[in-house]
């Protein structure tokens, strides 16, 4: 029903594209999905093929640092208080500048220079860094999918209320912010001396 409510509001004029747009939108999540995975894996040959150490070194190290760039851009999906977190994403731009900055170097130990050296480390870089473009937006269109909301926000020096969990929007008890404590304008006044000095005009 969801789907043809979708279709009915594209208002195509040819009907083979509502065909054609409605397979994308239902096999786009999956495609995406293995697609990060794929450059996950992609990264890490790199890595084991140029970086300098023993084999049995370099495919296991390369092989956790998938699986831990995986686990920490997705882990905003198991937070039980439906709000995302900043550092994922922040994560996975340092790993994916050190990623490039160590293909650099490592082409260079191999003794690759000059049109051989730019061809392999933009080669490499663009495989690197699309899979880092790709994961983020996936990630960000994931968790608009899944409801999560944005962390707390501060502006002007106050809090912003918290956006409710899932939980507490089915439920309807949404929980009302708590009162800001308010400090009197005529509380203190400091002195020459160090000393509070109370104003009595209140």
């Amino acid at each position: 029903m969801q789907q043809n409510s979708f279709k009915n509001q594209q208002n195509f004029v040819n009907p083979a594209f509502a065909g054609i747009y409605d397979g994308i939108t239902a096999f786009m999540p999956q495609i995406t999905f293995y697609g990060v995975i794929a450059t996950y894996l992609i990264t890490a040959l790199l890595n084991v093929f140029f970086v300098p150490v023993p084999m049995y070194i370099s495919i296991p190290a390369a092989g956790a640092i998938a699986f831990t760039r995986f686990a920490i851009v997705f882990m905003d999906f198991l937070n039980p208080t439906g709000r995302r977190s900043p550092w994922p994403a922040m994560i996975a731009t340092v790993l994916t500048m050190v990623a490039v900055i160590e293909l650099g170097f490592s082409i260079q130990e191999m003794g690759w220079m000059g049109n051989k050296f730019w061809s392999v480390f933009l080669f490499g870089s663009s495989i690197i860094f699309g899979g880092y473009l790709l994961e983020i937006n996936f990630v960000s269109k994931g968790a608009e999918a899944f409801g999560l909301g944005q962390a707390y926000q501060r502006s002007a020096g106050a809090v912003n209320s918290p956006t409710p969990t899932i939980q507490e929007q089915e439920t309807g008890n949404v929980k009302a912010p708590a009162p800001r404590s308010r400090v009197p304008q005529s509380l203190v006044n400091m002195g020459h001396n160090g000393n509070a000095v109370l104003n009595n005009k209140d």
